[in-house]
């Protein structure tokens, strides 16, 4: 696939489900690529590049200019929070209030307002990170009162199955627990961020309008 087919594809399905396209920010997952992939995808209209690593954003990003807006999309360790603050505009990935209360601290030394997203973890798997459902609101109003922290979406990864049905499942859980929280803080809380590459599509029907595209951009990676 192509970034033009992507976004062809998004424009597309929102289209048919009487939504606004413009409304949709593909993050390009640029995990594994090289600087000059990167370069061509921002080249071709992208805006926002996700990483999963942090040793490996904090050697690409001095690389990319005109920056684009960054986004931490893999999971964190405690011990990485202090350097994902600096690097990223946005952690997709806090999964804890340990967490959030560390990145808190991060962004308060350095004066910045770390703009971060709640990860859901809508399949129930063990092998994935996120709050658990039942736990995701309470946690959701604990850490919106941390300091130098801005709560603005909720991210979630599908289930590893390719049944149609559990992606929907998950998809449509992950949309009900995204109005809820915004029900309750309001504020800037206003962006879903699901879909990857085998199920942006259907992410879309949901309600999704961040998705996390990798492969269909970049091709397969090692």
């Amino acid at each position: 696939m192509s970034v033009e087919l992507v976004k062809r594809k998004v424009r597309e399905r929102c289209i048919r489900n009487g939504t606004d396209p413009s409304a949709v920010t593909i993050v390009a997952v640029s995990k594994g690529c090289s600087v000059e992939q990167m370069r061509q995808a921002l080249k071709a209209g992208i805006g926002d590049l996700g990483e999963n690593k942090i040793q490996e954003a904090a050697e690409k990003i001095p690389e990319i200019n005109p920056a684009p807006r960054w986004h931490m999309v893999g999971h964190l360790q405690s011990m990485k929070a202090r350097k994902a603050v600096g690097l990223f505009d946005i952690i997709q990935s806090v999964d804890s209030a340990e967490l959030a209360g560390l990145l808190s601290g991060a962004a308060l030394k350095i004066g910045k307002t770390c703009e971060i997203f709640l990860q859901l973890n809508s399949s129930f798997e063990k092998e994935k990170s996120g709050f658990a459902p039942s736990e995701i609101m309470k946690m959701a109003e604990t850490i919106n009162s941390f300091p130098a922290l801005e709560i603005t979406g909720l991210m979630t990864i599908g289930p590893t199955s390719q049944k149609e049905d559990l992606i929907k499942a998950s998809f449509e859980m992950t949309n009900k627990v995204f109005n809820n929280i915004k029900n309750a803080i309001g504020g800037k809380f206003r962006y879903l961020s699901m879909g990857m590459s085998g199920d942006f599509e259907l992410a879309l029907d949901y309600g999704a309008n961040v998705l996390r595209i990798g492969t269909a951009i970049f091709g397969s990676r090692n």
